[in-house]
């Protein structure tokens, strides 16, 4: 059976999965060291699998377990045998997968740990209650566990000490540092690398991206198929084009902002007030990024090495105008936070892009009209 290699779930409107997963580009060793550990007995019970946004941490942890519960494992699963049956067919019960915002919740509550009034029917608690029905491993994932409030992360620890017998835990986060200190050192480490900009590319190309679009967001993801993906959805190469009239004098920037705000996009938000500031959000780190790299070729980065370095090059702005115009963008960034008009916010950012534009074009002398 033919299978995509790329999850599409990603983003809120579309992170329902299978337990099944192909294997994930570029962390094939990782898994396998994991695999080898398991088999000499060194596998702990608690596993943390860090690592950038969108690299494929939580596809390398389902086919890792998959791995675990073939018949011919530990290692990559044959996809023939019952277990590998099951887990294609969605009917293996040994794996439970938590991904809060894929129910809607962008925080991970007590009540996905134990058993809470109004809280999901299932908890981990619950599940590893239960006898395996496989006589063998059972494992949970828990996807972006950095979402996990205070509480929820208290919660697990008392899992994370006394996981009972065949129990594997799987916590995949993209910012370990905002977990609790008990939580961390209670796991084992996994680190997952960015991927390389070819296997990116690959991906992208699998996934429906044309050639040019492929190579354009493989570089601008920096290694992450997951936020390529997001930008696609978010049609950031149409903002990126529209950025590209702004500071070249081809568009107006007050028209720029309604022109971004038209675009046709997917966006997080339980309102459309939400997901308009959403998308201005995502333009406005879309400037951020620019700026990050004209500030980088003052430095002397290449200008191939940067995402937007094409755009970075065309700027003849002084690094106290680009300091001063990043300053103005971050104070919008942070207003974005508050009810603040979306429009408002990108006509003033795009009207600061301008301006450094302006202050950096050469001075007639005074006279040189007469």
């Amino acid at each position: 059976m033919a299978r995509d290699p790329v999850p599409k779930c990603t983003t809120e409107f579309s992170r329902r999965c299978s337990v099944w997963a192909s294997e994930p580009l570029g962390h094939r060793s990782v898994v396998e060291g994991l695999w080898r550990a398991h088999t000499q007995g060194r596998l702990s019970h608690a596993l943390l699998f860090q690592g950038a946004a969108g690299i494929g941490k939580f596809m390398a942890a389902r086919w890792f377990v998959q791995g675990l519960a073939c018949a011919a494992g530990p290692a990559a699963p044959c996809g023939d045998c019952g277990p590998c049956k099951r887990l294609a067919a969605g009917s293996f019960a040994d794996i439970f997968i938590i991904d809060a915002l894929a129910d809607g919740e962008d925080v991970l509550k007590v009540g996905y740990i134990s058993p809470r009034d109004g809280g999901p029917e299932k908890t981990i608690e619950s599940f590893l209650a239960l006898r395996s029905a496989e006589g063998g491993l059972r494992a949970v994932i828990v996807r972006e566990f950095e979402r996990a409030n205070e509480s929820a992360q208290n919660a697990l620890l008392k899992t994370l000490e006394e996981p009972g017998r065949n129990t594997l835990l799987i916590l995949e986060s993209a910012h370990p540092d905002v977990l609790l200190a008990t939580v961390r050192s209670r796991c084992i480490c996994v680190d997952f690398g960015a991927l390389s900009r070819a296997d990116t590319a690959l991906i992208l190309a699998r996934a429906g991206f044309e050639g040019a679009a492929a190579e354009q967001c493989s570089r601008w993801s920096g290694g992450s198929p997951g936020l390529a993906l997001e930008l696609q959805r978010g049609s950031a190469l149409e903002v990126r084009e529209i950025l590209a009239r702004v500071l070249s004098g081809q568009t107006d920037p007050l028209l720029a902002s309604t022109e971004v705000l038209g675009l046709k996009a997917e966006f997080a938000g339980k309102t459309p007030a939400a997901q308009t500031r959403t998308q201005a959000r995502a333009a406005l780190r879309l400037v951020l990024g620019i700026l990050h790299d004209v500030l980088a070729l003052h430095a002397g980065a290449d200008p191939e090495s940067l995402a937007h370095g094409d755009l970075a090059r065309g700027r003849k702005w002084s690094p106290a105008c680009t300091a001063m115009t990043l300053r103005c963008v971050l104070d919008l960034c942070a207003e974005s936070n508050r009810n603040i008009a979306a429009e408002s916010l990108l006509d003033r950012a795009f009207l600061a892009l301008r301006e450094a534009e302006r202050m950096s074009r050469p001075r007639k002398a005074a006279g040189a009209s007469r």
